[in-house]
């Protein structure tokens, strides 16, 4: 029997980590548990899963879909969107069945692209040799979230989807929706008036992006709408992610989360090299340390790194918890000072 081949590829950037991760998490156990009831999907359909941060990873190569496993993710910096769509055009060349003579290969591959943010490579070039390698069937790009290049995502599909509510819920309703869509492929006739079917039929907490739905800051020329900061505990030394939205009114950044990091994250060299610093003038404060619960922060003039407030002794002096020097509090006269800024 010809084979269905499926690839999801998966922004595992940081700024997917809270809600966005353990939704999709948990929306992958879903979705492969639906599909492996589907007899359609299990006699059809294989399934891959390749993840991007600042690389591609192949978590799963195509398999069937009666010896899938739930893939373990993990956020980490950078969004190589470009990686991705190189690793997704090998791995296409090695595993998808061509036509022969006298036997059918595989069905056109569908590929299903989860992204919340934007690209931090270039991706142009990846996308060209992807075309050059497979014919790919569908491929829906679903972006979630605020800092999302919905002009860019029509650039590589006129499948774009707009996943407007991004909670527990809005993820779940997410891959209903794409184990619906899948297990109808899986009959054979996820195409031609199919596509637009399946389409009419999304829930109210995804939309269809058309031609010039402009959605980034950046992208207009205005400042992004997230900004992403690495704090280190002052009492644990253990990384956590900072993460704020822009209010165009007062021209800053508010605090609105704040999330552990594993403590392989802990290395910051090089981290946020590629970016343009940030002045603390247009941070307006700093979320609460999820680690140890501190207040306030402060920032090492020696290595850059921004810790919390449980660094700071009873003598008003701070030990870095990135590099160890010994801190004193610096006024600044209002004229601020430089922070760096993660990729998210």
């Amino acid at each position: 029997m010809r084979r269905l081949p499926i690839y999801v590829l998966l922004d595992c950037s940081e700024s997917m980590i809270g809600t966005g991760m353990t939704g999709v998490q948990a929306g992958i156990g879903t979705m492969i548990r639906t599909l492996q009831r589907n007899p359609h999907a299990l006699e059809t359909a294989w399934l891959s899963f390749i993840t991007f941060d600042s690389r591609a990873e192949l978590k799963t190569p195509l398999q069937p879909l009666d010896e899938v496993q739930v893939p373990k993710l993990k956020v980490r910096p950078g969004t190589a969107f470009g990686s991705a769509l190189l690793l997704l055009g090998e791995r296409m060349l090695q595993e998808v069945r061509r036509n022969q003579p006298g036997a059918k290969g595989d069905f056109r591959p569908i590929v299903v692209l989860i992204t919340d943010g934007q690209p931090s490579d270039d991706w142009r070039p990846a996308l060209k040799a992807l075309h050059e390698s497979v014919p790919v069937g569908n491929f829906y790009a679903i972006g979630a979230g605020d800092d999302i290049d919905f002009d860019g995502l029509r650039e590589v599909t006129d499948i774009v989807l707009n996943l407007q509510q991004t909670d527990d819920q809005g993820w779940a309703k997410l891959f209903v929706w794409i184990s619906d869509t899948l297990g109808t492929a899986s009959m054979g006739t996820a195409e031609g008036d199919e596509k637009a079917a399946m389409l009419a039929r999304l829930p109210d907490s995804i939309e269809k992006v058309e031609d010039g739905h402009w959605s980034s800051g950046a992208e207009r020329g205005g400042p992004p709408r997230q900004l992403f900061l690495y704090g280190l505990c002052g009492v644990k030394r253990l990384p956590y992610l900072m993460r704020y939205g822009y209010d165009p009114q007062y021209g800053v950044y508010h605090p609105t989360a704040a999330h552990k990091l594993d403590r392989e994250n802990a290395d910051f060299s090089g981290r946020g090299q590629s970016l343009a610093p940030v002045d603390s003038r247009e941070v307006d404060g700093c979320p609460d340390c999820p680690h140890c619960g501190s207040e306030g922060a402060g920032s090492c003039g020696n290595c850059g790194a921004v810790f919390c407030g449980g660094a700071r002794g009873e003598d008003g002096r701070s030990v870095c918890p990135g590099c160890g020097a010994q801190l004193t509090t610096r006024k600044d006269g209002g004229d601020g000072f430089k922070i760096r800024a993660s990729e998210g």
